[in-house]
């Protein structure tokens, strides 16, 4: 039999070899593991953009309230963009906010609008100083074949969103 001896003051490590088996392992499941995660992301960018809107009719019918006057949450499909504004006296008020920076409609991402006035070709939500707005939908759709709502039942109730599966509303 023969015995190892391990000398005082010598470390243990891995083996080169090892060390590249292991690297091997690690890209082999990410080459498996990565195609997988490509439609996860590009659903995550609807996600965020419908959990943004919603956040601004939020902010909307709160202002509204709180400075008894309106606010609109607009839509520029021709831009891409949409932001909060403050209505007041025929005219819009821009914020001096984040809720009024005005944010871009990702080029993969369409809208429909059901029930939403337009003026100049810009789409809103009108929050009025009592918090109401119309009951109405936005609907955003991607390449991806995922689909969400922005729905409001009724003219006291918040936005939510509404995921749309194969013709299917899950909440």
């Amino acid at each position: 039999m023969s015995y190892v001896s391990v000398q005082p003051g010598a470390r243990k490590a891995f083996t080169l070899l090892e060390l590249i088996l292991v690297m091997v392992i690690l890209s082999t499941v990410l080459a498996i593991a990565v195609p997988s995660l490509r439609g996860f992301f590009a659903s995550r960018k609807i996600n965020d953009v419908a959990e943004q809107m919603v956040t601004m009719t939020r902010y909307a019918k709160i202002q509204s309230i709180s400075d008894s006057r309106s606010y609109l949450v607009n839509f520029d499909l021709h831009e891409g963009q949409y932001w909060v504004s403050a209505f007041d006296q025929n005219r819009d008020a821009v914020l001096e906010n984040n809720f009024g920076k005005v944010h871009s409609i990702p080029s993969d991402i369409q809208m429909q609008f059901s029930d939403v006035p337009a003026e100049g070709g810009i789409y809103y939500l009108q929050f009025d100083p009592q918090g109401y707005t119309r009951a109405c939908s936005v609907r955003l759709s991607d390449n991806k074949d995922n689909i969400l709502e922005l729905v409001c039942y009724s003219p006291s109730e918040n936005f939510e969103i509404v995921e749309i599966d194969n013709d299917h509303a899950r909440y």
